[in-house]
């Protein structure tokens, strides 16, 4: 956060300025959490100028929910939370193409877990979001949900509709799929 908004009076104050719809205090609003709420966009897009796009619709949805926030919590996770599904439904409204397999019925014993054996050090944070967004829509969907915004795989089963056993294979399938290209990547 800047300076200017260290103290929680200031903030409670441009907080309320939004509320009031000056636009002044919407600017510094958005200049402050900008990056923050770009990367959580980015992890869901599938380039820059996609992440653009789902940055504005969720500032748009933060302005016009703004009163629904209640003051109870950290307001950071709760613009992160409306930015994510944002931008989930972002992707629903322009992607015509979504997996939306059920896959409950899988044996994720079988599937085995992202290991950090050392390879995941050997690549920049850069890098990984480009992988991350190599993976198919709902497997990264869940992924970011569960791994970046701390869902659970109930949330995630209701906010995407579909049953908690496939949030698990999607999830186990993210992994999987990162730690492929991970390795790819190292290797080349």
């Amino acid at each position: 956060m800047d300076n200017n908004l260290n103290k929680k009076n200031d903030f409670t104050q441009l907080i309320a300025d939004c509320l009031s719809e000056k636009r002044q205090a919407q600017h510094q609003l958005f200049k402050t959490f900008y990056s923050k709420m770009f990367h959580v966009c980015y992890r869901y897009a599938s380039n820059y100028e996609e992440a653009q796009d789902m940055l504005n619709e969720g500032f748009m949805k933060i302005f016009a929910n703004l009163d629904k926030y209640k003051n109870t919590g950290s307001f950071e996770a709760w613009m992160k939370r409306v930015m994510a599904n944002s931008a989930l439904d972002y992707q629903r409204k322009h992607k015509s193409n979504i997996d939306t397999v059920d896959y409950d019925s899988v044996d994720t014993s079988t599937i085995t877990h992202f290991e950090e054996n050392g390879a995941i050090s050997k690549i920049s944070s850069d890098e990984l979001m480009q992988l991350i967004q190599k993976l198919p829509f709902m497997s990264r969907s869940v992924f970011n949900l569960y791994v970046f915004e701390d869902y659970t795989h109930a949330e995630i089963a209701e906010l995407l509709q579909m049953k908690e056993g496939t949030s698990h294979w999607h999830l186990n399938f993210a992994r999987n799929k990162l730690k492929q290209l991970i390795q790819l990547q190292i290797n080349n």
